[in-house]
């Protein structure tokens, strides 16, 4: 007897409890639709899945709307998924719909789409939509525009849209979004920190034209174009440069009324080189290999009708290779830059599920390197958006404005080029030079053999949410072992550089400001010989101020002034230049 009536007052205060705490629906709705302004967006996000899971319980019609629109809107967050679940627990026949336009779309991930038909099977609904034939309007419903159709004539349908609204403001939606091939990009090794494959054309003052008064034709060209690859691994790193540039030129002067020119005058430069070299780090400490070669071609002809006419050709390679040490590493982290521009977009709209793990950060980069050669982003947003939706990491679909801000992200050009670290290089250095006609002009111009101490530094560093990049670079270099009269060169010099980057209120690019300041000494070593005094030390320094505007994604034009002083001289001039290239593929973890 005693034993029932302590489990009859159990009871009853067990039934008191569950009375006195009541599910608070509006509230919980609340907080699904709203973030707390004193809450952090990662606490919300774990609440407001809990408030879902409590709306469902709960069992109360005004629920129902709110777990529809989760089911059908929330496609980045587990939240969806609770409330596709939901529903079927909910037991409310009105979710069908809803339920079978998320079975039925195929852009949809499919865990959720399996959700949704286990949610209709627990309905006793089938996940097919059943498709009913429009109503046959009568003659006078056809004939007469929508507002005067007859009393039974409905509103227009509206065209339904997957994943967002269907007015311009709605969720971005591209076409075959299903359908979206992902392509994986270049193999990298696991333990890669950084890469680059880079591909440039320049062009200087580049002119063709033809007087038909005197029948003079003058044509003039500056280019040149570069290939650069880079990898850098926890213990190695290899790096790969190409450059060709030609400088040419023709001239042909006043003509006779024959039509005979009277001179002619043609000249031409080309240069080719290439580099490499391989290190091997234990640590922050490394050890270098390098190997650089160069050619330049000369030709002169200038043939004056009547006169002597004078040719000139000269050849200069250089061979060169290196072995030595240094310490730390200077890395180029533009890609890890937009992947941190891309989530602090996201963040600021709100579509932040969870932050970009490394994973994903290089699924998206390597993407990316793979669509370089598009002429249009559209794919590339197609796939940036697919994988972030695939990763979890959209909180929601991204609307058109913040589309068009991702959009920009992707089309940055200012994130190519982007060093940070520090590193510093010493090497020997043995190589040949071959000069024009054996150095007869002048025997003090090195030739043959060169052995030389090379020391090398450079630093980087993005700062001021990546808008601001300050680079330095030093080198110096001392030659040994040198015969007389060549002597013993040195040359020592720094370059200190900042760039101010520039965006629009949507991430726009807009330009860039920089401000370059170059100091160099150097002496060629030579003693005084034959009464000739002997060189005297040079110093060169120069301050550049430009301002660049990117026409598209690899190419823009920059204006620049200069002053220099150089061996007394001062020196002032100005520089436009135009550069197109193809974009650069990159990664950086």
């Amino acid at each position: 007897m005693r034993a029932a009536v302590v489990m009859i007052a159990a009871l009853c205060a067990l039934g008191g409890v569950a009375r006195a705490q009541p599910v608070d629906v509006p509230g919980l709705i609340k907080l699904v639709d709203t973030q707390p302004a004193d809450m952090e967006r990662a606490a919300w996000k774990d609440k407001r899945r809990d408030a879902a899971k409590k709306l469902v319980q709960s069992k109360d019609k005004r629920a129902l709307p709110v777990l529809e629109k989760l089911a059908e809107n929330e496609t980045f967050d587990v939240i969806g998924e609770i409330a596709i679940e939901g529903l079927g627990t909910f037991g409310d026949p009105s979710a069908v719909p809803t339920l079978q336009k998320i079975a039925g779309d195929g852009s949809r991930d499919p865990g959720q789409r399996e959700l949704a038909k286990k949610a209709l099977a627990k309905l006793g609904a089938s996940a097919d939509v059943p498709v009913t034939a429009p109503p046959t309007p009568t003659p006078k419903d056809a004939l007469a525009p929508p507002h005067e159709a007859g009393s039974g004539a409905s509103e227009p349908a509206t065209t339904p849209t997957t994943g967002g609204s269907s007015d311009l403001g709605g969720g971005f939606e591209p076409r075959h979004h299903g359908d979206t091939e992902i392509p994986t990009g270049p193999e990298l090794p696991d333990d890669t920190l950084a890469a680059y494959d880079r591909v440039t054309f320049a062009s200087g003052t580049s002119t063709l034209q033809y007087d038909t008064l005197v029948k003079r034709l003058d044509f003039e060209a500056n280019v040149a174009g570069s290939y650069q690859h880079r990898i850098e691994r926890e213990s190695m790193a290899l790096g790969i440069d190409a450059n060709a540039s030609v400088v040419s030129g023709l001239i042909n002067q006043s003509t006779n009324d024959a039509g005979a020119a009277h001179s002619q005058a043609r000249g031409a430069e080309v240069i080719l080189g290439a580099d490499g070299e391989a290190r091997f780090y234990s640590g922050k400490v490394y050890g270098v290999g390098k190997m650089a070669m160069s050619d330049q071609y000369d030709y002169i002809s200038d043939e004056p009708n009547g006169g002597n006419a004078i040719k000139f050709t000269a050849n200069e390679a250089n061979l060169q290779v290196a072995v030595g040490g240094g310490y730390g590493r200077l890395l180029d982290i533009g890609g890890a830059i937009r992947i941190r521009r891309l989530a602090r977009t996201l963040d600021a709209a709100r579509a932040l599920g969870k932050p970009i793990d490394a994973a994903t950060s290089k699924k998206l980069q390597l993407a990316w390197w793979s669509l370089r050669g598009e002429r249009s982003t559209y794919r590339a947003l197609v796939v940036t958006v697919a994988i972030l939706r695939e990763a979890g990491v959209l909180l929601s679909e991204p609307d058109a404005g913040l589309s068009f801000e991702i959009l920009n992200v992707l089309r940055d050009s200012w994130l190519y080029q982007r060093p940070s670290g520090l590193d510093i290089q010493v090497a020997f250095g043995e190589g040949y030079l071959v000069r024009p006609g054996g150095n007869r002009y002048d025997a003090t111009l090195e030739q043959g053999r060169v052995e030389q101490l090379l020391a090398q530094a450079g630093y980087g560093a993005q700062v001021d949410d990546d808008k601001l990049s300050l680079t330095g670079t030093g080198y110096a270099r001392y030659r040994l072992f040198a015969a007389a009269p060549q002597g013993s060169p040195w040359a020592l010099g720094a370059t200190a550089s900042a760039t101010r980057y520039t965006y629009g209120e949507h991430g726009d690019p807009f330009g860039s400001f920089d401000l370059t300041g170059v100091v160099e000494l150097s002496n060629d070593g030579i003693a005084a010989m034959n009464g000739n005094p002997g060189s005297q030390t040079s110093l060169h320094i120069e301050g550049d101020l430009g301002f660049t505007y990117w026409l598209n994604q690899a190419g823009g034009v920059r204006l620049a002034a200069s002053l220099a002083e150089d061996g007394g001289a001062l020196f002032l001039g100005a520089t436009l230049q135009a550069t197109y290239g193809l974009l650069d593929g990159t990664y950086s973890r």
